[in-house]
C-alpha cells in the first residue's frame, strides 16, 4: 500500500441532482399542461405525466411525485376548495387525495380515496375530468358518469351512471349549474336535469337532451350568474337563450372555456378572449386546457407551452425543467467526459396522442443535469436514429422521412443530407464515416449508404430493402437486423470485399432462437448480443461470422436460456459490460456474461409507467440507466435508475465520492466513481481495520454501508483507497457518515 498511500488524494464530494445508485427518477414532460388551481399562496400544475406547484413570489418551481406522499402520477385534475384550504387531486386511475395545505399553500397532510378506482362494478376506465362545486357538495365529471362528494366530510355520496338515453353508459366531460339545471356535457351529447330535491338524478329518465348548437360535439360548457355558456367547436363562444342558441363570441378554433367568479374566458391558440373583450394574443399560448386568475396574473395550464403566467410583463413559461414529451421510441447515450456526455431522446414515429404535441418535431437532449428541447418546425417529426463520430465527437441524427441532421456547438440542429430519407439507423465507424440503413430508399435497390468524412456518398447492394437495426463490430463488418415482416434475421455485410451472410434460426446459419429480431448491441468485449421475440443470442466470434458454419449461443441464467419467451426489445451494455435488457414485461439486469441475473423491475416494484420497454440508454459517465415505456394509448413516460456503473477511466487521477457525506435515514449505496477498470477498492475506519472490499463495474464501485458481517456502518470517518489491477497506482478519499 506504499504507492497508494504516498499518492493520497483525499476527497470530501457531494454531487447535487445525481441520481444515486440504486435510486429511481421519473423525467415527466412539464409542457403538456393539462390542469391547473391557485391555491392559496401557490399555483398547482399538472401535465400528462407530471405535477409541481409554483410559488409567484420567489419564481419557483417544485416537483411533487409520490415519493412527497402523492397516490400516483397521471393526475387529470385539480380543484381547490378554499374555505376548506383543501385541493381535490383527481387522477387517470379514478384515485382522489384531497391535499390539505398551510396558510401560505404548502402541503400539510394527503388523504386518499380509493373508491372510485376500486369499485368492481365501474367497468372501463374511471379518469376524473372535471370538477364542479355547488354549496357543500362536489360534482366529479367521470368517464363512466358523475359523482357527488361531500366537500365537508371528503366522503363520496352518490354516483350517477347511465345517464344517456335508455339507460345507456355516457363519459361525462363536464358539469355546469344554469337556470335551475345540472348539465352535463357527455359523448352522447348536452344532457339536463332539474336540480331540486326532489329530483333523483341517479335516473336516468330525469335526465332529457339539449338540441346541441351548430357543429355540435359539446365538451365544455360553464354556467356564469345562472346562465349556460358552451364552446361549440368552428364557432366560439355560445349561449343558450329560450330554448336555443346564440352566438356571443365569434372564436373557431376554440380549444375551452372556464369561468371567473364573474365571467367566462375562452381559449384559442394564440389568444383568450373573456366576456369583457379581449385578454390576450401571443405566440407562446399554443392549447391552452385550463385558465385560472390569481396573484395579479392570469394563469393558463397549456398542453404545448406547460404553464404559462399572463401579466402587464407579458407571458411566461414557468414549468419546471423535463422533456418535451413523455413518449420517445429510441434513446441514445454518448460521451466520455463530464462536459460532453448526454442523452438524446427520440419520438421515432410515436405520437402523443393524448396532448396536443402528437407528431411533435424535434428531440430532447439531457445534459448536465437538465433538459434541452430541441424543437423547431422545420425538423422532422420521426427522428429514429443516433450515432457520434469518434473522431471529433459530432453527433449524427436520421429521420425516417427527413433525412439525417447533425448538431453544432450550441446544439442547433442543422441538415446534413434530405436526399437519404427513410432512414432506419445510422452508424459511425473508426475512419469517421457515417453508415446508413434506408429501407425505403427512393434510388431503388441499395438501402445500404455510406457518408464518407468528407462528405462523399456511397451505396452498397445488399439484396435487402428491409434494414432496420445497425451495429458495427471490431473488425468494421456490419450487422443489420431485418424486418420480421419480411421473414426476420441478421444480414452481416463486409463493406471491404462486398461478402454478405444471411443468419437465421437454423443450426449452422446462425441458429437464432427466433427470426424476429428486435434489439443489437455490440458489448466491450467485442461480442454481438442479439433480442429476438424468443429470447437473447450471443456470437461470441463475430470474425468468424463468414466461414461455413456459424451458431449463436444463449446464455443459461437460473437453469433456463436467458429470457426464454420473451420479446427482448431493447438491449444495452454498461461501463461494467452488465446487460440490461428491457421486454414486454419488463428490464432486466444480468452480468457481463448473462448467465447471473442480477436485477429484475416492473410496474410492480418500480416506478416504471408500463412494463413494455421501448428502449434503454446508459449514461456512460453517471452510469444513469434511462428507460422508455409504453405506447401509444396506454400508460406510457420515460424514468431512469442509478445504475452503479460506469465507463472505466483511462487511468486513476481523481475520484468521486457520493453521498458524501451520508446522512442520517440514507438507505442507499455509496458509489466511488473515477475509477478504471477491475479497479479493488479498500474501506477502511480511522483504526486501520479492513471494513469492506470490492472491485469496480467498469469506472464504478459501490458500498451498501455495511460491513463483512452484515452490519451497518457508524457514525465516523471512512478511508477509501482505490488501487489499480497493476497495483502500481492508488487514490485515497474519505467519507463522512453520520447515523
Amino acid at each position: 500500500m506504499n504507492s497508494v498511500a504516498g499518492s493520497l488524494l483525499f476527497l470530501l464530494l457531494s454531487i447535487p441532482g445525481l441520481a444515486q445508485i440504486g435510486t429511481w427518477r421519473t423525467h415527466p414532460s412539464f409542457r403538456s399542461a393539462q390542469t391547473v388551481a391557485a391555491v392559496q399562496n401557490r399555483i398547482y400544475c399538472a401535465s400528462e405525466n407530471g405535477f409541481f406547484s409554483f410559488d409567484p413570489q420567489a419564481g419557483e418551481a417544485t416537483r411533487l411525485t409520490r415519493d412527497d406522499h402523492f397516490s400516483e402520477t397521471g393526475v387529470s385534475r385539480l380543484f381547490y376548495f378554499p374555505d376548506r384550504r383543501q385541493l381535490l387531486i383527481g387522477y387517470r386511475s379514478g384515485t382522489l387525495d384531497v391535499l390539505s395545505v398551510t396558510a401560505t399553500g404548502e402541503p400539510a397532510g394527503i388523504r386518499t380515496i380509493t373508491l372510485i378506482r376500486d369499485a368492481a362494478q365501474i367497468q372501463g376506465s374511471r379518469r376524473i375530468n372535471h370538477v364542479n362545486r355547488r354549496e357543500d357538495r362536489a360534482y366529479l365529471a367521470t368517464d363512466f358518469g358523475i359523482v357527488v362528494l361531500d366537500v365537508a366530510r371528503t366522503e363520496i355520496l352518490d354516483t350517477y351512471r347511465n345517464l344517456g338515453p335508455g339507460g345507456a353508459s355516457v363519459t361525462v366531460y363536464a358539469t355546469a349549474f344554469a337556470n335551475d339545471s345540472l348539465y352535463a356535457a357527455t359523448s352522447r351529447g348536452l344532457l339536463a336535469a332539474r336540480f331540486a330535491p326532489s329530483v333523483n338524478l341517479a335516473f336516468f329518465g330525469n335526465w332529457r337532451p339539449v338540441g346541441l348548437p351548430r357543429g355540435g360535439d359539446i365538451r365544455t360548457v360553464v354556467g356564469v350568474n345562472n346562465r349556460l355558456y358552451a364552446a361549440a367547436p368552428s364557432q366560439g363562444v355560445v349561449e343558450r337563450q329560450g330554448g336555443s342558441w346564440m352566438l356571443v363570441q365569434a372564436l373557431p378554433t376554440i380549444t375551452g372555456l372556464v369561468q371567473t367568479p364573474t365571467e367566462w374566458v375562452a381559449a384559442a391558440p394564440d389568444e383568450l378572449r373573456r366576456a369583457s373583450g379581449l385578454l390576450l394574443q401571443n405566440a407562446v399560448v399554443g392549447n391552452p386546457r385550463e385558465i385560472v386568475e390569481a396573484a395579479g396574473s392570469f394563469w393558463i395550464a397549456d398542453s404545448l407551452s406547460g404553464l404559462l403566467r399572463v401579466s402587464n410583463a407579458g407571458v411566461q413559461s414557468v414549468s419546471p425543467d423535463g422533456p418535451a414529451s413523455d413518449l420517445f421510441q429510441r434513446l441514445r447515450a454518448f460521451g466520455t467526459s463530464a462536459e460532453s456526455h448526454q442523452v438524446i431522446a427520440l419520438p421515432g414515429g410515436f405520437t402523443d396522442n393524448r396532448t396536443a404535441l402528437g407528431r411533435r418535431r424535434g428531440f430532447d437532449l439531457f445534459q448536465n443535469g437538465r433538459w434541452q428541447n430541441v424543437l423547431d418546425r422545420s425538423l422532422p417529426t420521426d427522428f429514429v436514429a443516433a450515432t457520434i463520430d469518434p473522431t471529433d465527437q459530432r453527433l449524427f441524427l436520421g429521420s425516417f422521412g427527413g433525412g439525417i441532421w447533425t448538431l453544432d456547438g450550441q446544439n442547433s440542429p442543422e441538415v446534413v443530407n434530405r436526399v437519404l430519407a427513410g432512414v432506419s439507423d445510422l452508424a459511425a465507424d473508426g475512419n469517421g464515416d457515417l453508415w446508413i440503413t434506408t429501407p425505403t430508399s427512393r434510388f431503388g435497390p441499395p438501402a445500404l449508404y455510406v457518408r464518407r468524412k468528407n462528405g462523399q456518398i456511397q451505396s452498397f447492394s445488399t439484396d435487402r430493402p428491409d434494414l432496420l437495426r445497425l451495429v458495427i463490430d471490431d473488425n468494421g463488418f456490419l450487422w443489420m437486423a431485418l424486418s420480421g415482416a419480411n421473414g426476420g434475421g441478421l444480414l452481416v455485410f463486409d463493406p471491404v470485399t462486398s461478402r454478405s451472410r444471411f443468419l437465421y434460426d437454423q443450426s449452422g446459419e446462425g441458429n437464432l432462437p427466433d427470426r424476429n429480431v428486435r434489439s443489437l448491441v455490440r458489448d466491450r468485449d467485442g461480442l454481438i448480443w442479439v433480442g429476438t421475440d424468443n429470447g437473447v443470442a450471443v456470437f461470441d466470434n463475430p470474425a468468424a461470422v463468414f466461414t461455413a458454419s456459424v451458431n449463436a449461443y444463449q446464455p443459461v441464467a437460473g437453469g433456463r436460456r436467458l429470457l426464454s419467451g420473451e420479446s427482448v426489445t431493447a438491449i444495452t451494455v454498461d461501463g461494467g459490460n452488465r446487460k440490461w435488457l428491457g421486454t414486454l414485461n419488463g428490464l432486466f439486469l444480468t452480468s457481463a456474461d448473462g448467465t447471473t441475473l442480477l436485477e429484475s423491475f416492473t410496474t410492480d416494484n418500480s416506478p416504471l409507467p408500463d412494463n413494455r420497454i421501448n428502449d434503454v440508454a446508459v449514461d456512460p459517465v453517471s452510469g444513469e440507466v434511462f428507460v422508455s415505456a409504453g405506447v401509444p394509448g396506454g400508460s406510457y413516460g420515460l424514468v431512469s435508475y442509478g445504475g452503479g456503473a460506469t465507463e472505466p477511466a483511462g487511468q486513476l487521477s481523481g475520484i468521486t465520492i457520493f453521498p458524501n457525506p451520508v446522512r442520517p435515514g440514507f438507505g442507499g449505496n455509496v458509489g466511488i466513481r473515477g475509477l478504471v477498470e477491475n479497479t479493488v477498492v479498500k474501506i477502511m475506519d480511522t483504526a486501520g481495520q479492513l471494513v469492506y472490499e470490492t472491485r469496480s463495474q467498469g469506472g464504478t464501485a459501490t458500498w451498501n454501508l455495511r460491513d463483512y458481517r452484515g452490519r451497518a456502518a457508524e457514525t465516523g470517518i471512512y478511508f477509501i483507497f482505490a488501487v489499480s489491477p497493476d497495483g502500481r497506482e492508488g487514490l485515497a478519499g474519505k467519507l463522512a457518515v453520520v447515523r
